[in-house]
C-alpha cells in the first residue's frame, strides 16, 4: 500500500465513532429557518406514522404553541407527564429524563433542542438531556431553528442584529443520523404571522421587528437551505470507502485557532468551525499561557472560550510558553497542522501599535507551510475591560504606592551621597534601584518607577536643581537614555523572572507527575497508592481528592472511607458521572450544585472508576490545574485496569475449571436421562410401523416428546445461566429458520393450523441458528399447549426499523395482565396451569434473546390471545 493510499489517522477515529454511534440511540432534528415553519407538525407527523408501523414513540416535551392543528397530531401518542420544578415561587414543567431512560421506548419526541432548562435540573441544557438519551439507546427527534446553531450566531447578529442566547453546539448537529429540513417561503410564513398561526397578537408585534422581516427571513432561509445542503454533502463523503476518501486533499487539512481571554475569541472559535466542518477537517483551539496574570473577569471569559470550543468538537490544548508565537509554532510542528487562524485586535496600546501586529510574520516567517488566516475584530460594546493608563491592569494598585514610597527613601539616601559623588553617578544609584525593583514587582511599576526616578534625578540631581530645566544637551540625552534603559532593564529582569517562575511551575507538575508515576509503580498495594497520590494532589491542589473504584463485575460501591461524598446528591453525581463517562458537579454544567467535581476514570474498554475533587475556594480549576488532573487520572486508570486484568486473569482460570466439571456433569445427565428417551421414541416408532398405534402408544409418544423438550430445556437454561454457550453468529436466513421450525413442529401441531407471513423485503442477520431455532421452538410449543387444537397460530416476520420482528401470535385464553412482566421468570406458570412443563420455555427464550442483544415482549391481542414479538437487531 502506498502512502497516499494509506488510510489517515482520522479515518480510524471517524471508523471507530461510526461504531460507537451505531450502538446509540439515533438523532433526527426538523429544521427550519424560523418559528412557524411547521417543524413540530411535520415530526408529529412522523411520529404517527411510526406508531402505526409498532414503533414505541413517545412525547417527552412537546410545545403546540396552542395551534388547534398541532394539537391534534398529539392525540394518539403516549406522553410521559413533564417534571414539575419550582424556581423563585413559580413552577416550571420540563423534560422528565429519568422517565423516558427508565421507560426506555424506541423514540422520544423532544421539542426546541435549543432551550435552557430551570436550574435545578441535571443539564443546563435541554441539548444534554437529548445526548444522555441517546447514550442509553433511545432514538430522539426534535426540532431546531437555524437562529441557534452555535457556529452560525455571528452570521444571524450581522443578518437580524439580534444576540441569540441559547445555541446548541455544532457537535451535536453532527451527531444527527438525519436532518430534514422544514421549508416555507417567506410570504406564507408572513401570510401565517399574520393570521395568529406563529404567536399570540402581542409577541407578533415583537417578532416583526426582530427575525420576521422580509429581508431577514429570505437570508435566514438562504443560511439553513446552504447549511443542510452542506450536511446532506458531509454525510456522503462519509459513505465513500475510506482509500477512496483518504486520497482527498481535503482529509490532509488541519486547523489551529489561537484562543485568549478575549469575548472576540468566540467568534474567531465558531469560524474556525465552520471552516473545519467544510474542509471535513480536525481543529485545535489552542491557548498559549505566557504567564500573563488575568484578573478574575479574563479568567472567567478564558473558561468560557475554551468551553466553547470544546462544545464545538476542537481538541482544547493549553501550553505554558513565555511567547506566544514559540507556543503556536511548537503545536503546529506537533499536530501537523496546515491552517492557522488568528485574530487582529483594534484596541491599540499606549504606543500605538496593535496587540498582534507581529504574531503572522513570526508565524510565516517560522512555519512557511502553513497558511495563516487574519480576521478582522470588531469592538464588542457588552465588554468593557477595566484599563488603567498603561496596559496593566491586573496590579495591585498598592504596588504603585510601595514604588512611590521607595522612590522617596532612595531619593533621600541619594541626598546623603550628593556631596561625595556627581549626579552622573546619582542616575547609576537609581539605575541599581530600578534592578532591585525588578526582583518584586512587574512591568506596570516597573515602569512607572523608571520615569519616577528619572523625575527625581532631574527635580533634585540634575543642575540647575529644585526644577525641571536641563542646562546641558547632554544631560537631556542621558535622561532620555537612562528612561529607556531604566524601563527595559527592568522589563527584561521581570521577564527573567516571569520565566524562571513558569519552569519552576513546569518542573514542580513534573516532579509531582514523576511522584504519582512512581508511587503507583512501585506501591505495596492499591490503598497505599490510593493514600499517597491522595496526599500528593491535596498538597499540589487546594482541596481535597478520593478516588473512587468500581467493584470488578458490578458498579460504584460506597462506603464510610468516602469522606467527600457525605449526602445522596453527592452520591447520585459520582453515580451519573461513572455510568455516562462525562465529568459532572462542581464548576461543569452538569449538576453544578454538588460540592464536588467528579471526573470519571476512562480506560480503554470501561470505566473503571471515579476521581473527586472538593476545592476549598470558589475559584474556578485554569485549564492547565484540569488538565494535569486528568492526566493523574489516566495513570490512575492504568493502574486500576492492570489489577483488573490480573483479577479477571485469576476468575477466568476458575471459571475454565467449572465449566469443565460443569459440562462434565450436564454430559452425565444428558445421556443417562436422553437414551432412554431415544430407546421409548424408537420403539414407539417401530410399534407405529406395525399398525399398532393405539391410544396407549400414542399417550407413549407424546410423553417421550415431553420428556425431550423438558430436558433440551434444562440442558439450555443450565448452560445459558452459566453462560457457558458460546454465541455462533452467522447471516441466517430469516424466511429459511422459520419454515424450518415449522416443519419441525409438525408432530406436536395437534390440530393447529399455521399461517406464516414472512415480509420478503427482511435482510440477513446475524443469529446464532440453533440458539434462535430452541427460542421459535419454546414459542410454537407454548402456542400450541395454550390454545384450542383447531385455532389457528400466525407466525409473522417483518422489517421494524433497525430489528427484524418475528412474531407467535395465538387465539387462546390470554395472559392476565397482572403476570405480564413476570411471565418470563424462571419456573413460573400460570395458576391454572395443569399440563406438562417446568416453566423453562419462555424464560430460555428471553435469556436467548437478550444474548442476542434483543428483545422478547408480550402483548394481549384486542378480540383473544396473545402474541409474542422477537425483537431481533439487523446489526450487532
Amino acid at each position: 500500500m502506498s502512502e497516499q493510499e494509506r488510510p489517515a489517522p482520522e479515518d480510524f477515529l471517524r471508523m471507530t465513532e461510526i461504531q460507537e454511534s451505531e450502538e446509540k440511540g439515533q438523532l433526527k432534528i426538523f429544521l427550519g429557518m424560523a418559528a412557524g415553519v411547521g417543524k413540530t407538525y411535520a415530526m408529529l407527523e412522523e411520529a404517527q406514522a411510526l406508531q402505526k408501523e409498532g414503533v414505541n414513540v413517545v412525547i417527552g416535551i412537546v410545545d403546540t404553541h396552542g395551534r388547534s392543528e398541532t394539537s391534534a397530531l398529539v392525540s394518539g401518542l403516549k406522553k410521559i407527564p413533564e417534571k414539575v420544578i419550582t424556581y423563585r415561587d413559580r413552577e416550571f414543567q420540563e423534560l422528565d429524563l429519568d422517565a423516558i431512560i427508565l421507560l426506555k421506548p424506541d423514540v422520544v419526541l423532544v421539542d426546541e433542542l435549543a432551550h435552557t432548562n430551570i436550574p435545578g435540573k441535571r443539564h443546563n441544557k435541554r441539548w444534554q438531556d437529548v445526548l444522555e438519551i441517546l447514550d442509553h439507546g433511545i432514538d430522539v427527534y426534535t426540532t431546531l431553528n437555524v437562529q441557534h446553531i452555535e457556529s452560525l450566531k455571528d452570521v444571524v447578529h450581522g443578518i437580524t442584529g439580534v444576540v441569540v442566547q441559547e445555541t446548541v453546539p455544532d457537535l451535536i448537529i453532527e451527531k444527527a443520523a438525519s436532518i430534514q429540513l422544514v421549508d416555507l417561503t417567506t410570504d406564507e410564513l408572513l401570510q401565517r404571522l399574520k393570521e395568529g398561526k406563529v404567536y399570540l397578537p402581542e409577541q407578533s408585534k415583537i417578532a416583526t421587528q426582530n427575525f420576521f422581516k422580509k429581508d431577514k427571513l429570505t437570508a435566514l432561509r438562504e443560511i439553513v437551505l446552504r447549511y443542510a445542503a452542506d450536511k446532506v454533502d458531509r454525510d456522503l463523503r462519509q459513505m465513500e470507502p475510506t482509500g477512496e476518501r483518504s486520497t482527498l486533499w481535503r482529509a490532509r487539512e488541519k486547523f489551529l485557532v489561537a484562543v485568549s481571554q478575549s469575548p472576540y475569541s468566540q467568534k474567531l472559535i465558531r469560524r474556525a468551525c465552520r471552516m473545519a466542518v467544510n474542509f471535513d477537517a480536525p481543529w485545535i483551539a489552542l491557548y498559549v499561557n505566557n504567564e500573563r496574570i488575568l484578573n478574575e473577569q479574563d479568567s472567567q471569559q478564558l473558561t468560557k472560550n475554551l468551553q466553547l470550543a470544546r462544545n464545538l468538537g476542537a481538541e482544547v490544548v493549553t501550553i505554558k510558553n513565555p511567547t506566544i508565537a514559540e507556543g503556536i509554532q511548537s503545536i503546529v510542528r506537533q499536530k501537523g497542522v496546515t491552517q492557522i487562524l488568528l485574530g487582529r485586535s483594534l484596541e491599540k496600546t499606549v504606543f500605538g501599535t496593535s496587540t498582534y501586529f507581529s504574531l503572522p510574520d513570526l508565524l510565516a516567517a517560522e512555519c512557511p507551510e502553513v497558511d495563516i488566516h487574519i480576521l478582522r475584530q470588531d469592538k464588542d460594546a457588552s465588554y468593557t475591560k477595566k484599563m488603567l493608563f498603561l496596559p496593566f491592569s491586573h496590579i495591585p494598585f498598592i504596588n504603585y504606592i510601595y514604588v512611590f514610597l521607595f522612590a522617596g527613601l532612595f531619593t533621600l539616601a541619594n541626598f546623603f551621597l550628593a556631596p561625595f559623588v556627581g549626579y552622573e553617578t546619582i542616575g547609576v544609584i537609581y539605575l541599581l534601584g530600578i534592578l532591585l525593583l525588578s526582583l518584586f514587582f512587574t512591568k506596570g511599576p516597573i515602569i512607572f518607577a523608571a520615569f519616577l526616578f528619572a523625575l527625581c534625578w532631574d527635580f533634585f540631581f540634575i543642575p540647575p536643581i529644585w526644577g525641571f530645566e536641563v542646562s546641558k544637551k547632554e544631560d537631556i540625552a542621558l535622561l532620555v537614555l537612562y528612561i529607556m534603559t531604566a524601563a527595559s532593564t527592568g522589563i527584561l529582569v521581570d521577564r527573567a523572572r516571569g520565566h524562571k517562575e513558569m519552569f519552576q511551575k513546569s518542573e514542580e507538575t513534573t516532579r509531582l507527575l514523576y511522584d504519582v508515576v512512581k508511587k503507583i509503580a512501585s506501591g505495596p498495594s492499591t490503598q497505599e497508592i490510593f493514600k499517597s497520590v491522595k496526599e500528593e494532589l491535596d498538597r499540589f491542589f487546594k482541596g481535597k481528592f478520593e478516588i473512587i473504584v468500581k467493584q470488578l463485575g458490578n458498579g460504584l460501591k460506597f462506603d464510610d472511607s468516602n469522606s467527600l461524598l457525605t449526602n445522596d446528591m453527592e452520591k447520585n453525581t459520582a453515580i451519573w458521572a461513572f455510568e455516562n463517562g462525562k465529568e459532572a458537579g462542581w464548576s461543569t454544567d452538569t449538576l453544578p450544585s454538588a460540592n464536588n467535581l467528579y471526573i470519571p476514570l476512562k480506560g480503554f474498554h470501561e470505566i473503571v472508576g471515579i476521581l473527586v475533587f472538593k476545592p476549598d475556594t470558589a475559584k474556578n480549576l485554569s485549564p492547565e490545574e484540569k488538565n494535569f488532573i486528568y492526566t493523574i487520572g489516566g495513570q490512575l486508570t492504568g493502574h486500576i485496569e492492570r489489577k483488573f486484568s490480573e483479577e479477571e486473569t485469576k476468575q477466568n482460570e476458575q471459571l475454565k475449571l467449572m465449566e469443565r466439571v460443569h459440562k462434565t456433569i450436564l454430559d452425565r445427565i444428558s445421556h443417562e436421562f436422553s437414551d432412554p428417551i431415544v430407546s421409548i421414541q424408537t420403539s414407539v416408532q417401530i410399534l407405529k410401523d406395525q399398525n399398532k398405534d393405539s391410544l396407549e402408544v400414542q399417550k407413549i409418544d407424546n410423553a417421550a416428546e415431553t420428556l425431550s423438550k423438558i430436558l433440551t430445556n434444562v440442558l439450555a437454561m443450565a448452560q445459558l445461566s452459566e453462560g457457558l454457550v458460546p454465541l455462533n453468529l452467522s447471516l441466517q436466513d430469516v424466511k429459511e429458520l422459520i419454515h424450518e421450525c415449522c416443519f419441525n413442529v409438525k408432530r406436536a401441531q395437534n390440530g393447529h393450523r399455521l399461517n406464516i407471513h414472512i415480509d420478503e423485503k427482511i435482510p440477513l442477520i446475524p443469529i446464532d441458528f440453533y440458539l434462535i431455532e430452541i427460542l421459535l421452538y419454546n414459542l410454537l410449543f407454548n402456542a400450541f399447549e395454550y390454545s384450542p387444537s383447531d385455532s389457528t397460530i400466525e407466525v409473522e416476520a417483518k422489517k421494524l426499523d433497525k430489528y427484524v420482528v418475528i412474531s407467535v401470535a395465538d387465539e387462546g385464553k390470554g395472559i392476565p395482565e397482572d403476570q405480564l412482566e413476570t411471565i418470563f421468570e424462571k419456573f413460573f406458570r400460570l395458576p391454572e396451569e395443569t399440563g406438562p412443563g417446568m416453566g423453562l420455555g419462555l424464560a430460555i427464550a428471553k435469556t436467548i434473546a437478550e444474548v442476542h442483544k434483543g428483545k422478547l415482549k408480550v402483548e394481549n391481542l384486542p378480540v383473544k390471545g396473545a402474541k409474542f414479538s422477537l425483537y431481533l437487531p439487523i446489526k450487532i
